[in-house]
């Protein structure tokens, strides 16, 4: 190898490792954000030691199968390949979802059926109508929750379809409910579902899983068919190691890199089609290359239709396109492409067209709210035009991006120019709000697809005498596993917007203040004590700790909010001091008690400044969070519409 050589070798491996090694450092030792966009929360060596010996093992096995792969796999090792990226994909999912929730259907499911991270099965399990409701989307999307109100309704439709499956096979739906209805319970109205819509909650889980494992698959193909066998395999055993592709429960997001695969590869198919001398195209090249055409622009319109942040993917299988037949023919083709396009702009609205058609959807309508519902998140041009990239290479895995960002133009340009160019349109743009680790996933399996293709190339070898390829495989790998450890251990993004169910059961302070007050019809919530200062002067703030317990044998079916009022009489005439909220600081709904369980409830509670020198009632109860019917009083001293007054008055002087 020669000095140039060497030189350029030690560059490139100093381009690939630098980043990682400077961002786990920054996980490790940075207090601030300096470098990272997610809040953290660090766990035990104990948590992690499952997922961390999962990952290493899948490491190493992927490095040996990618070690005798040859030139050409038969069907038989292609599905064997598959299989194990697969089901690999799976279970490295699982165990780091297992991080922070030991049972990890429960997290699963508590982000799928949340109202605060998602939102879609909120509405969709509730259509009945499809086309009615599809008739009014547009209207009706702002009184939607955080995520269904600034997309369109592909996702819900999902739920909708997984509620017509299950509904003709009630003892299969009940039997689906049963387990899965209690962890239902951050769907704040799931008490009124029947077991079809619980069920259609697991239907989405697993759609969401499949989509988010079958983006390798299709990586593959397209690698294969533009690169060969040994490339391919390697980027499918690469894409599990990606941070981002692991650390989400049940997140919609990661699965949109399926649409840009596919997307991708029906461009390849489209570009395979060319005249060829005198005689042209036949007639039958032209009719499977019109059949392409209008897959790709399905395919397209799909993935827009589950979020239009997947735009973009338009505008990477775009750009690739024109790259590529540059490439090929310098734009000798381009009549024919031409025709192509207007196939392709025909699928793509063809959904959007029957929708109108049928249901009078509004397209336009629809648009314009969900952007400016997005819009009105407000986040400068700088520093995020330059975060928005770092979030998504932190998430897909920076020594892949090393390679795939300076590595790789010379032998995959077209793909190269195509997804820089699409990112940095989009960084410019100032589109994005924010979470681009998370959005901007469906750039993951291309830049996964560019590293394999590197890491894999028959020239790498002639170039790397003193590096073999074997070695920088595992320096990557290496590399990889490290930051993903990291990233998994120490940053909490497996969220369900609210602290999980499994908290602990509250210690009762020495302090507690007995009282013997029980709440709807069987008593089921149980007051059993409180804490307050007993004299507070006008204006002075402080806290009114409840202990609830959840006292009946089956979970609560109504969501409700707790109220603390302090006035003069228990008829609540003359307030000085008001508090609403759901149960331990917004944390717990109702819905989520576990039978048993002891609740800590505070409430901050100011004195008006005006209040005059007396005694006060405190007055407490719960209330539906939707009707604002107040719950049933079941035992209690004094109570006056349903308002119960604590034994012990505070007194204001």
């Amino acid at each position: 190898m020669t000095q140039n050589a060497k030189r350029k070798t030690l560059f490139a491996l100093i381009f690939i490792a630098a980043p990682a090694l400077i961002y786990v450092a920054a996980l490790l030792f940075d207090p601030g954000r300096t470098l990272v966009l997610w809040e953290r929360g660090p766990v035990t060596l104990t948590q992690l030691l499952p997922f961390m010996v999962g990952l290493v093992v899948y490491a190493a096995l992927a490095l040996a199968i990618a070690a005798r792969i040859g030139d050409a796999l038969t069907r038989r090792q292609t599905a064997g390949l598959l299989a194990f990226v697969f089901l690999s994909g799976v279970l490295l999912q699982t165990a780091a979802t297992a991080v922070i929730e030991p049972y990890p259907l429960r997290g699963l499911a508590l982000r799928q059926y949340s109202d605060f991270t998602g939102g879609y099965f909120t509405v969709g399990a509730r259509v009945d109508d499809l086309g009615a409701w599809l008739g009014r989307f547009a209207q009706e999307m702002e009184s939607y929750n955080v995520h269904a109100e600034r997309h369109p309704p592909g996702l819900p439709i999902i739920f909708w379809l997984g509620t017509q499956l299950f509904t003709p096979f009630p003892a299969l739906a009940d039997g689906l409910a049963v387990p899965v209805r209690p962890l239902a319970c951050f769907d704040l109205r799931a008490a009124s579902l029947n077991s079809a819509q619980i069920a259609s909650g697991l239907f989405g889980i697993v759609i969401e899983t499949v989509m988010a494992w079958l983006v390798p698959v299709a990586m593959f193909f397209f690698v294969r068919r533009v690169s060969n066998d040994r490339a391919a395999a390697f980027a499918a055993l690469l894409y599990p190691l990606a941070p981002g592709a692991l650390m989400w429960a049940s997140q919609w997001d990661r699965s949109f890199g399926l649409f840009a695969m596919v997307g991708l590869i029906f461009v390849e198919r489209l570009l395979a089609l060319s005249p060829r001398g005198r005689g042209g195209t036949s007639p039958r090249e032209l009719g499977e290359g019109a059949v392409s055409a209008f897959a790709l622009g399905l395919t397209l319109s799909l993935g827009v239709l589950m979020s239009f942040g997947n735009l973009p993917i338009v505008m990477l299988c775009g750009l690739y396109a024109v790259a590529r037949i540059w490439q090929t023919d310098r734009f000798r083709s381009l009549p024919l492409r031409i025709a192509q396009g207007l196939v392709v702009l025909l699928g793509f609205a063809s959904i959007w067209l029957t929708m109108i058609a049928f249901a009078g959807f509004d397209v336009l309508g629809t648009y314009n709210t969900a952007m400016r519902i997005h819009l009105e998140l407000d986040r400068p041009f700088w520093p995020f035009v330059l975060w928005h990239a770092w979030d998504i290479f932190t998430f897909v895995g920076l020594p892949l991006v090393a390679i795939a960002l300076l590595l790789t133009w010379r032998q995959s340009p077209a793909l190269t120019f195509a997804w820089v160019a699409t990112i940095a349109a989009q960084c410019l743009l100032h589109v994005a709000r924010g979470e681009t680790g998370r959005v901007w996933m469906y750039f993951a399996p291309v830049i996964v697809a560019l590293a394999g293709m590197w890491l894999s190339h028959h020239e790498a070898e002639k170039t790397r005498s003193v590096l073999s390829l074997r070695v920088l495989r595992i320096f990557v790998v290496i590399l990889l596993a490290i930051q993903a450890i990291a990233h998994i251990g120490l940053l909490r993004v497996i969220g369900y917007g609210v602290d999980s169910i499994t908290v602990p059961n509250a210690t009762l302070p020495t302090n507690l203040t007995p009282a013997n007050i029980r709440f709807e019809p069987n008593g089921e919530i149980q007051l059993l004590g409180y804490t307050l200062k007993p004299t507070l002067a006008p204006g002075e703030s402080t806290v009114l700790d409840l202990y609830w317990k959840h006292a009946g044998p089956e979970p609560l079916p109504i969501a409700r909010k707790v109220f603390v009022h302090v006035a003069d009489t228990p008829e609540d005439l003359n307030r000085i001091a008001e508090h609403d909220g759901r149960p331990a600081n917004w944390t717990l709904p109702t819905t989520c008690w576990l039978p048993g369980q002891v609740i800590h409830d505070p409430h901050p509670i100011t004195m008006d400044a005006n209040a005059k020198p007396g005694e006060y009632f405190v007055l407490i109860g719960l209330y539906d969070e939707f009707s604002g019917e107040r719950a049933f009083v079941h035992t209690a001293q004094i109570a006056v519409a349903n308002a119960v007054a604590l034994p012990e008055r505070v007194t204001v002087k």
